[in-house]
């Protein structure tokens, strides 16, 4: 398939998430207690999706957001509805494959916000989506550069600023296929598991300095990537995305604003001191921890 799909997001599992989320997302204040006033937070993908709630959410925690996305007018937007809200937030427009964009955003935020606090590497491309042999070079190279050597430049570019501030956070949006190999996507899946061993060795490697990295696996997201996944033409192909489209038909899949409320709390002060950590959106004792703590 995308043909095997985890057994966490079958069944039970994935509806007993859906409403967990749900419930979070509702019954949470708009970090009203804004624990991350003064902080600056670079979130890359944050033109729509994950990316933009979790801009969202930080900046009702009074994080200052550095937005960035391949699409100027969505990115522009998205920064737009947080200045009517209140929030500090600027738009980079670009696309993080291209070191010199990446520059551009972390020159961007010192410039203006002199220091930063929290990176989310959220920007993700999910083509090529089909059989290996069939697989465009270039497509697979681009998935590759964008789902994981642009976080890397993303943190190295960053990590000396948090070290000499002697605190960072970075989160890395992964997903279970850096796990659970799908059929047809051997760029996403190798990308996504080179994303979680780089964050294990990079926790090894700034533990002590006040800088932390984990991880969030998010669940099935009502994202664009998901309509990505069911436009493909799958005739005279062994690819199935028949799962993908049943989830989306029972209404399975949670809305971003509910992830964002786990990333919030990831790159905050409740997740205290915790490094080189793996969170999953279907742990049910998590989600109720993220509940309780930010309510």
């Amino acid at each position: 398939m995308l043909a095997n799909m985890p057994a966490a997001h079958s069944g039970d599992n994935t509806i007993l998430t859906k409403w967990t989320l749900i419930w979070v997302s509702a019954t949470l204040h708009p970090m009203a207690k804004k624990k991350l006033q003064g902080q600056v937070a670079i979130v890359t993908g944050s033109g729509r999706g994950i990316g933009a709630a979790v801009a969202e959410r930080l900046a009702a925690a009074g994080a200052k957001l550095i937005l960035t996305a391949r699409s100027e007018e969505e990115v522009e937007n998205a920064a737009a509805s947080l200045r009517r809200q209140g929030a500090q937030a600027l738009a980079v427009p670009g696309d993080v494959s291209d070191p010199a964009t990446v520059e551009e955003i972390v020159e961007t935020a010192l410039e203006e916000f002199d220091r930063v606090d929290i990176l989310v590497n959220n920007a993700a491309v999910i083509w090529p989506l089909e059989e290996t042999v069939y697989a465009d070079p270039d497509e697979w190279a681009y998935n590759i550069t964008t789902n994981l050597i642009a976080p890397f430049t993303l943190v190295r570019n960053v990590l000396p600023v948090m070290v000499d501030q002697h605190y960072g956070r970075i989160l890395n949006v992964s997903s279970d296929a850096a796990f659970t190999p799908l059929f047809g996507a051997s760029a996403y899946c190798a990308a996504k598991a080179g994303l979680d061993i780089f964050a294990r060795v990079l926790a090894l490697e700034i533990a002590g300095s006040g800088v932390s990295i984990n991880t969030l696996y998010p669940g099935h997201v009502d994202t664009a990537m998901q309509e990505d996944i069911r436009s493909v033409d799958t005739t005279d192909t062994r690819l199935d995305t028949s799962w993908f489209h049943a989830a989306h038909a029972r209404g399975e899949l949670v809305a971003p604003a509910s992830v964002a409320d786990l990333a919030c709390w990831l790159v905050g002060p409740w997740s205290r001191n915790r490094n080189g950590e793996f969170f999953n959106a279907v742990d049910a004792a998590w989600v109720e921890q993220v509940r309780r703590e930010l309510a």
